[in-house]
């Protein structure tokens, strides 16, 4: 990047030097993994075949045969209300529920509609509708009962507490199981169960948080199963059929007899699970077997068996959308599958048909591959977009890290091997990889041709794309989210922020910085005061630039109470963690507005993080909310192997991440870089609010920010000019080497001298 990148890419390179070193190692890669499985698998079936047979062309060994996915049409005035279930009901009829909220997220009424002969029927005064307003309740669950009788739950919206309702022939609704609701002994609410069902020898499965519990008629219970705790409101995943419970316990999918409540069976789901816990749907195939629908795919696993048969791939349809999340999965009567999608909060209601083609390519001809060290939404929902507009063209998403596994040195290492012997994937998200390193060595395809277009667009933040031009008007990589830093306190505090000097003689009746953990005050301050640290080319590799900085952050520490690391009870006592942020912004607002320091750092990307710094602001009139200068930190930043084979459309995938289409999404991992999808995200109303509270008295609640001071924040954006690349490698070292100089125990030179043998070294590779 002009003036940043450039100068430092020998130590922003994470392990990219050490590649000449290395051996042959493998590339791994989630995506890799369970599309290896997956074909091994469906081979035998001989529904889908090889992904990598078809990327070699066999036309003697193309195999057909392939789930093929269509919209049905809905009603309109469904498409604008949110999804409450999708069931079958009576006579095996398929069923959506649906509700219509005001601007605080409550129902304000709910429907129902019966597809038949292939077109949707609303039910004109539908039971549960004056049920559920004759009993206040804010509905979780409709369920249609063995007995032939449909049901519903909810809790009141005065008084939170749970109701569920059978809806009785002459159109009234009893009540059932009220002592089984009723407030917990020492609370004000009871059980609120997400889900329930009526089983076929007339009691009832109530789905708690962490368990799920069957009870009979009379309130008794008679089985208690532990099931994974996901804090999900809607959280329904399991079912029962015959005498079993099928759920999810550890991560793995658990079937439980029903009445002794024991494990009978545990299988293992790791490669058909996917990355939103939470988001997985079980349901019973009639004879004992198990379906379990997730982004990955509709997956099948027979009674007694251990080995997933993936049925259909979600990489091919919208069940990898990040967009969408699904709500509902059903199989037809004929061999086929209905899936239910919404878009943010349950609003955007799409169903789709799923049936099997035999003349259907099972993997289309073309593959295009996305590498990413971790999993990145922005770039799942390109994959689903630019599938969607190029059918024949396969994006193979693989990630090195599975869900909740760390980043490691081997998995970077694997690339770099591959890279530099002119393989790998045909796109790389560059977050955590050695980008500045790979422009060196030649690997990344000159983009400028791109950066041109969206620049001469019009729709584009053209000063955050401008920081990725280099010296001589290349482009080899572009963002396509980001955040930045937002400060909040009074204008002499923020003021503070302008220079690494104005911040350690900053006087005022609080500390300027509130107490945290030595990890994340060395990141909050190395992002902060990025071009002041950086700028001379050396960075932490220089001595005196070292000294000073660790000197600076040691002063800011001192200042507020900061510790390497904190006691349980030091940690109640002052509203921190041991956790580091890779920024070191761990939303510290909250401790201005209770007075235990003169600002605050947010990191601001996306509106759902304004909420809380926003009611700081309207708490404190006298406050100022603004950026830290003109620095930003990109995510999602992507790049083209310049080996690759596929070079036009890999640009026409880069086009598609950048696009308003995928921009427009509010995927929680960042601001748009697009400034018309940043407009329509402004502009739109969300019922959202939040609240902090805390043991000794605290609490702040914050509804979704004014659409002018939604406004106000993106305006901001117009004068960030300086990405922030911390090199995670770097900041490891050197907060491993100056723990000693902050508990006391060494000086400032002990501990720089310490670092930048070690950074030597690490240079040096």
């Amino acid at each position: 990047m002009k003036g940043i990148l450039k100068k430092y890419g020998a130590w922003l390179a994470v392990a990219g030097l050490m590649a000449s070193l290395l051996g042959g190692c493998q590339l791994g890669g989630k995506g890799t993994e369970n599309h290896t499985a997956q074909a091994s698998r469906e081979s035998e079936t001989g529904k889908e075949k090889n992904g990598q047979e078809a990327k070699e062309g066999s036309k003697e060994q193309e195999a057909k045969g392939r789930y093929r996915e269509t919209l049905v049409d809905l009603p309109g005035e469904a498409e604008d209300q949110f999804v409450l279930q999708f069931l079958k009901g009576e006579g095996g009829r398929l069923e959506l529920y649906t509700t219509e909220k005001d601007s605080q997220g409550n129902d304000t009424a709910v429907y129902q509609y019966v597809y038949e002969d292939g077109t949707w029927t609303k039910t004109e005064d539908w039971q549960g509708t004056a049920a559920a307003a004759e009993h206040r309740l804010e509905l979780f669950c409709v369920e249609y009962g063995s007995d032939g009788a449909y049901y519903i739950g909810g809790v009141d919206k005065e008084d939170y507490r749970y109701h569920l309702l059978r809806l009785e022939e002459d159109g009234s609704a009893t009540k059932l199981l009220e002592e089984v609701f009723a407030p917990r002994e020492g609370s004000t609410y009871g059980m609120t169960p997400p889900k329930f069902q009526v089983l076929d020898d007339g009691n009832f499965l109530l789905y708690d948080y962490s368990e799920a519990d069957i009870y009979d008629s009379t309130g008794k219970r008679l089985t208690a199963m532990t099931r994974d705790f996901s804090g999900y409101d809607r959280d329904s995943r399991g079912f029962c059929e015959g005498g079993e419970f099928v759920t999810f316990l550890d991560g793995s999918v658990v079937r439980y007899d029903r009445k002794t409540g024991k494990i009978m069976e545990t299988i293992v789901c790791d490669e058909v699970k996917g990355g939103r816990d939470g988001a997985e749907i079980l349901f019973g195939d009639g004879e004992g077997g198990i379906y379990l629908a997730t982004e990955v795919g509709l997956s099948h696993v027979n009674r007694g068996g251990t080995m997933w048969e993936v049925l259909i791939d979600g990489n091919l349809n919208r069940m990898g959308m990040r967009s969408l999340s699904m709500r509902g999965f059903l199989e037809g009567d004929e061999g086929d599958f209905y899936g239910v999608y919404a878009g943010d909060l349950g609003k955007g209601i799409q169903i789709c048909h799923y049936e099997y083609d035999p003349d259907m390519a099972a993997v289309p001809p073309s593959v295009l591959t996305v590498y990413s060290l971790e999993d990145h939404s922005t770039v799942r929902q390109a994959a689903s977009q630019f599938q969607s507009e190029h059918p024949d063209i396969w994006v193979e998403v693989r990630t090195a890290a599975e869900d909740g596994q760390s980043v490691t040195e081997e998995m970077i290492q694997g690339l770099n091997t591959e890279l530099l012997s002119g393989k790998g994937a045909d796109i790389l998200i560059l977050d955590g990889l050695p980008a500045a390193s790979y422009i060196e060595k030649g690997v990344l395809l000159d983009l400028k041709d791109i950066a041109a277009e969206l620049e001469s667009s019009g729709d584009m933040f053209n000063n955050i794309l401008e920081g990725f031009k280099e010296e001589d008007g290349s482009v080899h990589m572009l963002p396509t989210r980001m955040g930045f830093p937002l400060i909040l306190g009074g204008e002499k505090a923020v003021s503070a922020y302008s220079s690494l000097k104005d911040m350690t003689d900053y006087q005022g009746e609080k500390p300027l910085i509130p107490t945290d953990n030595y990890g994340n005050l060395l990141r909050l301050v190395a992002t902060l005061q990025y071009k002041e640290l950086f700028a001379e080319g050396k960075g932490m590799a220089d001595r005196d630039t070292l000294i000073r900085y660790l000197e600076s952050v040691k002063t800011l520490g001192d200042a507020g109470g900061s510790k390497t690391v904190f006691s349980q009870d030091e940690m109640e006592v002052n509203w921190v963690s041991n956790h580091v942020a890779p920024t070191g912004i761990t939303g510290r607002s909250v401790l201005y507005d209770a007075g235990r320091s003169d600002s605050g750092v947010e990191f601001m990307d996306g509106y759902t993080s304004l909420l809380i710094p926003a009611e700081v602001r309207n708490r404190n009139p006298e406050s100022k909310m603004a950026a830290a200068g003109d620095i930003y930190i990109p995510s999602s930043i992507a790049g083209i192997n310049r080996s690759t084979a596929n070079a036009d459309m890999a640009k026409e995938f880069i086009r598609c991440l950048l696009s308003y289409e995928v921009q427009r999404e509010e995927l929680y991992d960042g601001l748009p870089v697009n400034k018309k999808a940043l407009e329509t995200i402004v502009e739109t109303d969300r019922p959202y609010s939040e609240g902090v509270g805390w043991g000794d008295g605290y609490h702040i609640s914050a509804p979704y920010p004014s659409l002018e001071v939604r406004r106000e924040v993106a305006a901001m954006m117009d004068g960030l000019t300086v990405p922030v690349m911390l090199d995670e490698t770097v900041m490891n070292m050197v907060t491993e080497g100056s723990q000693n100089y902050f508990d006391g125990k060494e000086s400032v030179e002990q501990a720089a001298e310490g670092i930048l043998r070690k950074l030597s070294i690490y240079l040096a590779e």
